[in-house]
């Protein structure tokens, strides 16, 4: 049931974001070059991420449908002026880099809408490719970008 609500939230259409912080879609580059196919619970693991700091931060989640309509090509500078467009304040860019089932890296950058300038970026590693260490994970970084901002 929780996992069906954080899609929910991933694919309702943002409305005007009045001051605010935008936080996009997390993002995943695997270069564990593992066997086995797990994209489906890496896709759940992303949203399970994105949904523990929507709910712990200031925040909307944009949908992947709305990026996909404004940005056929997701370069920062579309995505940046995708948010502009759409009245966010601050947009929240994350990715997750998977080295081994082991080893995870997540790099989150905050940038001001407006000017485009990054405000804070953080950096953090953790253990364990299941669900629990990525909502570890995301609760930590909610957590610093709290204290950084």
């Amino acid at each position: 049931m929780r996992h069906l609500l954080l899609a929910a939230m991933l694919l309702m259409p943002v409305p005007a974001l009045a001051e605010g912080l935008a936080i996009l879609p997390v993002k995943l580059l695997d270069t564990s070059h593992e066997a086995q196919d797990q994209r489906g619970d890496h896709a759940r693991r992303l949203e399970l991420m994105a949904g523990v700091l929507a709910q712990e931060m200031p925040g909307r989640l944009v949908a992947p449908e709305t990026i996909a309509s404004a940005c056929q090509r997701q370069s920062a500078d579309c995505l940046v002026a995708m948010l502009r467009d759409q009245g966010a304040d601050r947009g929240l860019f994350i990715v997750v880099q998977k080295s081994s089932t082991l080893i995870l890296q997540a790099f989150a950058s905050l940038v001001d809408v407006p000017s485009g300038q990054l405000i804070l970026h953080k950096e953090l590693s953790f253990r364990g490719d299941n669900d629990e260490a990525w909502r570890r994970a995301g609760h930590f970084m909610a957590g610093q970008l709290r204290e950084g901002d």
